[in-house]
């Protein structure tokens, strides 16, 4: 065998080892992006303001819900968007960990992405006592309940807690009921969160035919649990869902915009 066609064989099964150890296929070169925006139909709901029974020298004496967030043109921010049933694609960074932090006595950011198998760190950048429990939307399992007491502590979670791909809600049970953010263990890296603006970007997108799902954790509160005048729970409307389907082709962009109504 000629020691050239040897050597690339060599290189390309120790490439293939790798990909499948990895658990993901290595992109081909004709892969298409998808562009687009998440709107608001009709008139903007005002964003709640809160009132802080504890801690108000840190927090404020009110606070804004975390829940709405709208930009230009209606845009909304923090929605999540992605694919149904990918079937490989690009590989997933498992090594870098993702950050929610608490400054302010707000999560920040609302909604963080975590590739299944990767690693969460949660830190307090507050001079009080937060208490982060997270539970699975579909079930309301918690997953786990952290005490932190000291400013820049920071927590790892084990990614094994994260027993299935899905959304998981956090809140602080240290006495700050509008904390709110949203844990999206992402099955594949068809995952995006949408900005300021409600824009988004999915790259690197296999060419063929796709259900486009957006998920927001909805705004309207619609009920409270309360211990003598304080409120300790906040129970909020079910989540916003849209599908569209989507056709991906090679070296292309294909754009969409999805519109939810509150």
């Amino acid at each position: 065998m000629n020691i050239y066609l040897y050597i690339v064989l060599i290189c390309l099964s120790f490439q293939f080892a790798y990909s499948q150890s990895s658990g993901r296929t290595i992109p081909p070169g004709n892969n298409g992006t998808i562009t687009g925006r998440v709107s608001l139909e009709g008139a903007v709901p005002p964003v709640p303001q809160l009132t802080v029974h504890k801690d108000v020298q840190c927090c404020g004496a009110t606070t804004p819900s975390p829940r709405l967030s709208v930009g230009k043109d209606n845009g909304l921010k923090n929605a999540v968007v992605y694919l149904e049933n990918v079937a490989g694609g690009k590989r997933v960074d498992l090594t870098v960990p993702v950050l929610l932090d608490q400054k302010e006595c707000h999560f920040n950011p609302h909604v963080v992405i975590v590739p299944y198998g990767g690693q969460l760190v949660i830190r307090n950048s507050d001079e009080v006592l937060h208490n982060v429990r997270a539970y699975h939307i579909d079930d309301g399992r918690t997953v786990f309940n952290i005490a932190q007491p000291v400013q820049g502590q920071q927590t790892s979670i084990r990614p094994a807690l994260f027993d299935r791909p899905g959304i998981y809600h956090a809140t602080c049970d240290a006495g700050h009921p509008w904390m709110s953010a949203f844990i999206v263990v992402a099955e594949h890296p068809y995952y995006t969160i949408t900005d300021e603006n409600g824009n988004f970007t999915l790259e690197d997108v296999p060419p063929g035919s796709y259900k486009l799902k957006v998920w927001h954790g909805g705004v309207h509160i619609k009920d409270t649990r309360t211990s003598g005048n304080e409120v300790v729970q906040y129970i909020y409307e079910d989540p916003y869902a849209a599908l569209q389907e989507v056709t991906v082709s090679g070296n292309e962009n294909t754009e969409v915009h999805i519109r939810l109504r509150m």
